[in-house]
């Protein structure tokens, strides 16, 4: 499978040559560079900036304050572009249709501004560049699993921006750090001074292109003019309410396996009849889980797994945003990579779930730390004892979550992460930082 994937790869993008070769590579990164500062020139004095942001699935989306910032601003008329998400590999095509129509109620229920830019007499997904020609796009994924109209190539004399779709905090630095747009992209805005640092010493561009903002998927936790509605389900009388959040990497060819699903996903849902009088769950699985899942179990077996967790009384099934399931929860069970640093945002009690017993090697420097801050749990009677713990009230990690929030997570500059963004944006256009 994974053979058959990269060379899919290989013939779509057409980059098997330039992206190996050393020399070819250098000089792509430096006609990036010259491309951002021409691009940049040409928006200076335009009146209206069009720019597209590029999403396939609910999960990856964290810019709604930044997207809001652009659409209240007069020089700014930003958009959403839904777009097919893994298309090369294999995935079931009902699957990914159906992720798409989520991912367009997901932007519909926001009123942000949309197109899903397929035609559906030739069923072809459409060239936005021939069509939109967006001045800046902002890519929620820089992986080569779209199709190459909606990839960095297309748009490489535009100014081009990537916020991470996680916090980055696995042992993962050539996947988050070296990937072919990351290096190519105009502007790539990091969560931490750590994570600076990882740029600079991983990417081949050695953190040109990497600006310091503060991370704006976790910016609604930091707000405290955002209210809440509670997306839990309904109960007859006060239950402590868990999230049970699986990672997907459940493949032997994914760059890193941290989940632990096919481990624990029968105690899991045993466990929800066996606290069923105390405790809710939520099932939040990673928005890929069910890809993979299908492929392993075949659809029939994945639908009636994930159908147990919407059907029973105290639980439910989420499978597109996690804010608010976050704020109204009490607790989480879970082996995220990005999930390890932005709960901790709510310094609430959490449990990782994890293979073996030395589970910190899977996380970078920074994610060991916040990894730190976590319960660990490989057995039954581990998580058994965390969810009575979380029952009554006993939390002995309180003060370490809280100083670790006080050390790392505060963002730069005294302003929100999407403000620093924008202000970033302008820097380049207005050459104040010229890249």
């Amino acid at each position: 499978m994974k053979i058959l994937y990269k060379l899919r790869l290989a013939l779509a993008y057409k980059d098997a040559v330039r992206t190996r070769v050393p020399l070819l590579f250098k000089q792509m990164m430096a006609r990036s560079q010259k491309q951002t500062r021409k691009a940049a020139a040409v928006l200076r004095n335009k009146e209206t900036i069009e720019v597209a942001f590029l999403l396939s699935i609910p999960g990856m989306w964290k810019l709604d304050y930044l997207f809001r910032l652009m659409r209240d601003s007069k020089r700014y008329h930003p958009y959403v572009v839904i777009i097919p998400y893994s298309q090369y590999k294999g995935f079931d095509s009902q699957t990914v249709a159906d992720t798409i129509k989520r991912t367009e109620q997901f932007i519909k229920d926001r009123g942000f501004e949309y197109i899903v830019p397929y035609d559906s007499q030739s069923h072809k997904w459409v060239d936005i560049r021939k069509t939109l020609n967006p001045d800046i796009v902002f890519f929620t994924t820089p992986y080569r699993d779209i199709p190459p109209q909606y990839y960095y190539y297309n748009f490489s004399d535009k100014l081009t921006c990537y916020v991470p779709y996680a916090f980055q905090a696995m042992n993962a630095y050539n996947l988050n750090y070296n990937q072919i747009a990351i290096n190519l992209y105009s502007l790539n805005f990091a969560e931490t001074p750590m994570h600076i640092d990882f740029a600079k010493q991983y990417s081949k561009s050695h953190g040109a292109n990497f600006v310091l903002t503060g991370y704006p998927g976790i910016e609604v936790f930091l707000r405290s003019d955002y209210h809440s509605p509670d997306p839990w389900k309904p109960q007859t009388h006060a239950k402590k309410r868990i999230i049970w959040a699986p990672h997907h990497t459940i493949d032997a060819g994914d760059d890193f396996q941290s989940s632990t699903f096919l481990h624990n996903c029968d105690l899991m849902l045993q466990l929800a009849k066996q606290y069923r009088d105390s405790v809710q769950f939520a099932f939040k699985p990673h928005q890929l889980l069910k890809f993979k899942l299908i492929q392993l179990w075949g659809e029939e077996r994945t639908n009636s797994y994930y159908a147990q967790w919407q059907q029973m009384e105290n639980t439910q099934l989420e499978e597109s945003s996690y804010v608010d399931l976050f704020i109204h929860s009490d607790a989480m069970v879970h082996d995220s990579g990005s999930f390890t640093v932005e709960y901790l945002y709510l310094n609430k009690p959490v449990m990782y779930l994890v293979h073996d017993n030395h589970p910190e090697r899977q996380f970078n420097l920074f994610g060991q730390k916040a990894f730190a801050c976590h319960r660990k749990g490989q057995t039954s009677d581990q998580i058994c004892s965390f969810i009575d713990d979380v029952i009554n009230g006993i939390d002995p990690m309180h003060e370490q979550r809280n100083n670790f929030f006080n050390t790392y997570l505060l963002p730069p500059s005294n302003a929100l992460p999407s403000e620093n963004i924008l202000n970033a944006i302008e820097n380049v256009i207005n050459c104040i930082v010229c890249k």
